[in-house]
């Protein structure tokens, strides 16, 4: 199994060359976190050591160090990937372990890890709340977190503000289904959220809501269709092209739709490829190490 790109201009297209990977790690063992600026961040299953990697120019950074920071477990952590009003690249790790709960920045600039205060008297930390992949929008990030996933009473919106390095919360928007969920993209820097009422074999409707002043406001509602192949239950990247929007999961799924059809062919879908942890970026010489 190799690591490959794909050109979302010619989105039925991969590039056959893989991406060589100037540090030990089967692809199938490394999940991609977060990108930024032509970097990824990356978990290394195997060690559950974060990595800082630049692609294009191979130069990478691994984050663990002694203090057992920068280890990351996948099914209870979250990060994301964001710069701040010093233009320090920097990691947020939510990190849930036993019960509790702390919250570390690693700067670039300084190469060392800080803890950061999370939100007082709140359950978040418990297992039973499920934590989306960060979001990256108009200096903050944004997370979709749910208990007992179905439930849109049960779900909520945390906000992190990249400058203040503050958590905030934001409700999630106004709709009263019991099989509900939401996933979150950066359309034209404003938050959307991609809310699934429906469960995975019966998909009643796909709502785009659109965060405007603390409030969530309906865009456009896909028309009824028994079946979609978009799965909001994961995070996903959004390309705003000619007459159409392109949808990347961290999946593999790649979505065309064509805003311009019927409700028959809203959802096309491009290819499904073989790697199952993706991630979008853009191709820089942004160095992880400074």
């Amino acid at each position: 199994m190799e690591v490959h790109s794909l050109n979302y201009k010619s989105p039925g297209f991969i590039l056959p060359r893989g991406v060589a990977r100037p540090f030990y790690a089967h692809p199938s063992r490394m999940f991609f976190l977060a990108s930024l600026d032509g970097m990824l961040c990356v978990c290394l299953q195997n060690t559950c050591e974060l990595v800082v990697w630049n692609p294009l120019t191979a130069k990478f950074k691994k984050l663990a160090n002694s203090n057992s920071q920068g280890f990351y477990k996948v099914d209870s952590d979250a990060l994301g990937f964001f710069v701040d009003s010093s233009d320090d690249y920097n990691i947020l790790h939510i990190k849930r372990r036993r019960g509790t709960m702390t919250v570390y920045i690693y700067s670039m600039e300084l190469n060392s890890w800080s803890n950061v205060r999370f939100l007082k008297h709140r359950p978040y930390h418990h297992y039973t709340y499920l934590w989306s992949p960060a979001t990256l929008c108009g200096g903050g990030l944004y997370f979709v977190v749910t208990q007992c996933r179905g439930r849109s009473d049960r779900l909520t919106v945390i906000r992190f503000d990249v400058n203040s390095k503050s958590f905030s919360e934001l409700c999630f928007p106004n709709v009263y289904e019991d099989e509900v969920s939401g996933s979150l993209v950066n359309i034209n820097e404003e938050l959307h959220m991609y809310v699934c009422i429906g469960n995975y074999d019966y998909r009643l409707e796909i709502v785009l809501w659109r965060l405007k002043n603390k409030s969530w406001m309906k865009v456009f509602a896909y028309p009824y269709k028994l079946w979609m192949p978009l799965s909001t239950m994961c995070s996903f990247t959004y390309y705003n092209l000619p007459g159409t929007c392109l949808v990347i999961t961290n999946f593999g799924q790649v979505i065309e739709i064509d805003l311009q059809q019927d409700h028959l062919g809203y959802f096309c879908r491009m290819f499904f490829y073989r790697q199952m942890h993706g991630a979008v970026y853009t191709e820089t010489i942004a160095s992880p190490n400074y």
